[in-house]
């Protein structure tokens, strides 16, 4: 028979290997390097709880899992703000180990141009340098919008942050993915850029649809506004800070 013991957590008593207050597994003497690794490994690849089966999940039904999210079965999916964090750090290395975002500046790019031609080209490079503050940035600022456009949908500005960061995290999984695209076709940005921008949209629409539901037509009408404003908002604080701050 298994002997009651006193978890280390919560100090609740249970028997069996989880304790039935809050969940932890039974602890068994110190720690090993085998259980640090296992434990690394398993909150990645977990078939039921994993990040890829999180981003399985987010591609297929979107609105069901920050919906189940939200509801509480919050064991079963890899936090939202931890999958964004990785997310966007993969994505920056990448763009910065392949100048995926930019070119190079130089003296002699500076030279011999207006000053707008000037403004923009350093601006390109301001975004690049900075990418992943700007998408860090983006979430809270689209949750806000999604909070007033979408306000009869009865969701407060957490639950809206939330889905807004599950489905940023998944956007930049898809950047990540065609990256290769995006190297190669670097000379014409509009082809790797371009796939990777309709993506976004399109799989923006498909979650939004899915989780505020309504009348699809009125949703997609919905999911525009608030795109339109994020991007009108992320260009012109972009621009206004770059300009105060870095332009000279």
């Amino acid at each position: 028979m298994n002997q009651s013991v006193v978890c280390k957590n919560c100090g609740s008593e249970f028997t069996g290997s989880f304790c039935g207050n809050c969940g932890q597994k039974k602890i068994h003497g110190r720690i090993t390097l085998r259980e640090i690794t296992h434990n690394f490994f398993h909150s990645f690849t977990h078939l039921d709880s994993g990040i890829f089966f999180l981003i399985k999940e987010l591609l297929i039904r979107p609105g069901t899992v920050v919906r189940e999210y939200l509801d509480g079965k919050r064991k079963k999916y890899f936090n939202p703000l931890q999958f964004l964090i990785l997310a966007v750090a993969a994505a920056t290395f990448l763009a910065v180990k392949f100048t995926l975002f930019g070119p190079n500046i130089n003296p002699g790019m500076l030279e011999g141009i207006t000053s707008q031609q000037r403004f923009f080209i350093l601006f390109n490079s301001f975004i690049y340098k900075y990418f992943n503050i700007i998408l860090f940035v983006s979430v809270p600022v689209a949750a806000a919008y999604s909070r007033i456009i979408f306000r009869k949908s009865g969701y407060n500005y957490a639950e809206n942050l939330i889905f807004q960061t599950f489905i940023a995290a998944e956007r930049t999984v898809f950047y990540i993915v065609l990256t290769p695209l995006i190297y190669f076709t670097k000379s014409n940005w509009t082809i790797g850029v371009g796939i990777y921008y309709l993506l976004w949209i399109i799989y923006f629409g498909y979650a939004f649809t899915g989780f505020f539901g309504g009348n699809k037509f009125k949703t997609v009408l919905k999911f525009i506004a608030v795109l339109l404003l994020l991007i009108i908002t992320s260009q012109t604080l972009s621009m206004s800070l770059f300009y105060l701050f870095f332009y000279e």
